[in-house]
């Protein structure tokens, strides 16, 4: 356990290679690492602790992690300090002297400290805390295997250290400068700074960066996507000249998850971006350059962070809001989040773009992005205002610059896309074969069938728009999962070459705003109740509905 950005993360995976699993902690939904490893023959299991500055239960990560050390009374405690800035990460350690529970010190990132020209004398640290002191490169493995063998000796239980908060701040203020030795330098993250966190480059740096992310998710990865395709389309072909009722299931689902899965190589270098950015340092500077803005919608720098993780996933983007302290921000938050494009609304974009935007396809998915952003932060602003009034303040803190080690790039990528995966293993083949019974019953057409009964039913609201009640279908296939918009235009033979470039646009404008799937509504009943969840779907169908009915008003009279 230690602060945020330690390097916690990069210890648990050169401990256990990677072997570890993600969930919750009873009761509620702050993640849970637990990982194990083998240790000269005898199995260790690690639970990684959220990240927090102090063990005072004001946030839900503080009151968990104080809880498990109380309830569970775990063997021993690895405590992970950032070498470059002790004195803060001090007053965490003397708050876990309290527990009087086997400790050892990990000073990680000595290799930074050094280049800041910063010096620990270990060997002084262990004899004032009592415990044993390991220093560690955990991104590169260094000193792992010391860290081994000290928690085979078990740690030691460390010197009660101060009573009060106040006497606790001033013993590790004077423990830093007791152990800690400086030589300034300008170091290359303070260099660096000097351009990204600039009044007047730091903003074009980040939006300059944040189109590169598109072009090489969308760009880069389209040969794959094209290869998938072929695959998938020759794989139908193959199945369909089989004749039988198996096949023709068998080729429907081929045929859906195949329509999924060709943006999976879409998805996977979104992650690698992300992954990138994430690890090197730059997002809380993100943050920092985005905080005037955010102050303005009365919200903080970690309402960002959640609504960046949205990208990928809208789910763990809500849970993310657990470590917002102020529950007023929280909530606000939580609301809206939901306009954040994820990962599984990429396939729309992408396949409407192809069609109507070819030569600007990355501006117009870039867009599509921050037109989710805008109304997020301009909803997150009513619920400030209106409904979760007050003011709040709060910290962030810049950890430095780091190379993204590649194995950690791999292995965030690969949890994100694994969660993809699982889905279109899951949802998605059912949905398929879902889909396949109500767009070939009672009658053997679609327009005759259950969906294209419901699709008619609805889609007299969507006449402004001049959608085609197929395509409204495919919305409500979407609110169970937004991977499923695509494969139902794809499973009911959509021609969306016939539809206008306004109407395509409008469309999705609209996918990218309302209802959220299943499992984000769910998450959001978990977080605010079964009211807020009902709020948040017509809520979010009434804004895209909005939107919607703008562009095509607009784009009618531009055209």
């Amino acid at each position: 356990m230690g602060n945020p950005n330690v390097g916690k993360t990069a210890l648990i995976n050169s401990l256990t290679g990677g072997n570890f699993t993600v969930g919750n902690f009873p009761g509620v939904t702050v993640e849970k690492k637990e990982g194990r490893a083998l240790i000269d023959g005898k199995e260790v299991v690690f639970i990684d602790l959220p990240g927090v500055y102090s063990l005072q239960a004001k946030s839900l990560d503080e009151k968990v992690t104080r809880d498990f050390l109380v309830k569970e009374k775990p063997d021993l405690i690895v405590n992970v300090v950032n070498a470059s800035n002790l004195e803060r990460n001090l007053y965490l350690t003397l708050e876990l002297t309290d527990f009087q529970i086997p400790m050892i010190l990990v000073l990680n990132m000595v290799d930074m400290a050094e280049r800041r020209g910063i010096k620990i004398d270990s060997k002084r640290l262990s004899e004032i805390l009592g415990v044993p002191v390991v220093e560690c490169v955990a991104n590169r493995g260094l000193g792992i295997e010391d860290l081994k063998r000290e928690i085979l000796k078990g740690g030691k239980i460390p010197k009660r250290i101060g009573r009060s908060f106040e006497e606790k701040v001033r013993i590790a203020e004077k423990i830093a400068r007791d152990v800690v030795v400086v030589r300034r330098r300008i170091t290359l993250s303070e260099t660096l700074d000097d351009v990204f966190m600039d009044k007047i480059l730091g903003l074009p740096v980040f939006f300059t960066l944040m189109w590169m992310m598109f072009t090489f998710t969308f760009d880069v990865a389209k040969p794959l996507v094209d290869l998938i395709d072929l695959i998938f389309s020759n794989l139908v072909k193959l199945i369909s000249s089989n004749n039988g009722l198996i096949f023709e299931v068998l080729a429907s689902v081929v045929k859906g998850v195949g329509s999924v899965l060709v943006f999976l190589p879409n998805i996977t270098f979104l992650f690698v971006a992300l992954s990138i950015l994430e690890l090197s340092g730059y997002m809380p500077r993100a943050v920092y350059l985005l905080d005037s803005i955010m102050s303005k919608f009365k919200l903080q720098g970690r309402s960002i962070i959640s609504m960046i993780m949205g990208f990928g996933c809208n789910v763990p983007a809500v849970l993310a809001t657990r470590s917002i302290e102020d529950d007023r921000i929280r909530k606000a938050t939580v609301l809206a989040i939901p306009f954040m494009s994820c990962s599984a609304r990429l396939p729309i974009y992408v396949l409407f773009t192809e069609v109507f935007f070819p030569k600007s396809g990355n501006l117009v998915i870039m867009s599509l992005y921050l037109l989710g952003v805008s109304v997020g932060l301009v909803s997150a602003l009513l619920f400030r205002t209106l409904i979760f009034k007050g003011e709040a303040e709060y910290i962030i803190e810049l950890p430095h610059y780091m190379l993204p080690n590649l194995r950690e790039v791999l292995m965030l990528t690969w949890n994100r896309v694994k969660h993809f995966l699982e889905k279109a293993g899951t949802i998605i083949v059912g949905m398929a074969v879902l889909l396949w019974f109500v767009t070939s019953y009672p009658s053997g057409n679609v327009e005759n069938s259950y969906a294209g009964l419901i699709g008619k039913s609805i889609q007299p609201i969507f006449n402004p728009m001049g959608w085609d009640y197929k395509l409204v279908v495919a919305l409500l296939t979407g609110f169970v999962a937004k991977e499923v918009v695509v494969e139902t235009i794809n499973l009911l033979h959509v021609n969306v070459a016939g539809m206008n470039p306004v109407q395509a646009l409008s469309y999705i404008a609209f996918a990218s705003l309302y209802i959220p799937c299943l499992a984000t509504i769910a998450v959001i009943r978990g977080e605010m109740g079964f009211k807020w969840a009902i709020f948040s779907v017509f809520y979010t169908f009434s804004v895209a509905y909005l939107v919607s009915l703008a562009i095509i008003g607009v784009g009618g009279w531009l055209v």
